[in-house]
């Protein structure tokens, strides 16, 4: 499959020869929280397309960055996508770069206009594969504006969905998406926020202390070390 590159001996460079088209990066995000199907790439890529999904996707499957998968667990049983471990890497490269822009480029975001899903918000906890959570066995459930979505640790790992957790949640945040943002961005904690009012939480008291240090305790140690 050929296509324009930059052709310079660099990493960032042959990097971008591989996502540096527009959509390429969001695709591995969608990706990042478990396999999907396609329609369900489309359904979070409003705007895209269908033929350019279609592309960027034989692409990145071309370069290795996602791959095929039958889906067991779907209502009917579909062919899908998941993240290669080249592409799960990439996934763990690409948080710094959203926390950056949650940071720096996210002070005249227009909330009314622009798309979110609150399992966007939950991406930078659970990428990294190479930091374990541990002793901890609960699910959590986040309302970000009208978007709903749940965490749920279990043996050391995290594992985001959209949507209600299907089974009830230990513990449920209701926000909104500038205090995820001030959030992400270390312009506050998720402590400070349920202290002033900013979050408001419900469920088990112990499992809303738990979380509010696994984020904020993610975000000083990973993001900012």
């Amino acid at each position: 499959m050929s296509r324009r590159n930059y052709g310079q001996f660099c990493g960032l460079a042959h990097a971008l020869d591989v996502v540096g088209e527009r959509w390429s990066l969001l695709i591995v995000r969608e990706l990042g929280t478990g396999p999907k199907r396609y329609n369900q790439l489309a359904d979070a890529l409003g705007g895209i397309g269908t033929s350019l999904l279609a592309s960027r996707m034989r692409q990145l499957e071309a370069d290795g960055v996602v791959a095929r998968k039958l889906l067991l667990d779907q209502p009917s049983s579909a062919v899908g996508y998941e993240l290669t471990d080249a592409g799960r890497e990439l996934a763990r490269a690409m948080v710094p770069l959203a926390v950056w822009g949650a940071r720096h480029q996210m002070a005249d975001a227009d909330c009314a206009t622009e798309a979110f899903r609150a399992e966007w918000a939950l991406n930078f906890l659970i990428v990294d594969s190479e930091a374990p959570v541990s002793d901890v066995d609960a699910v959590y459930e986040f309302h970000i504006d009208d978007s709903t979505a749940h965490l749920r640790v279990r043996n050391g790992r995290m594992t985001a969905r959209g949507g209600a957790a299907p089974d009830g949640a230990e513990a449920t945040i209701r926000t909104t998406r500038e205090v995820v943002s001030a959030i992400v961005g270390q312009r506050t904690t998720v402590a400070e926020a349920i202290a002033d009012g900013r979050i408001e939480a419900d469920g088990d008291p112990d499992e809303v202390s738990r979380l509010a240090t696994i984020v904020d305790g993610r975000i000083r140690s990973r993001l900012f070390s």
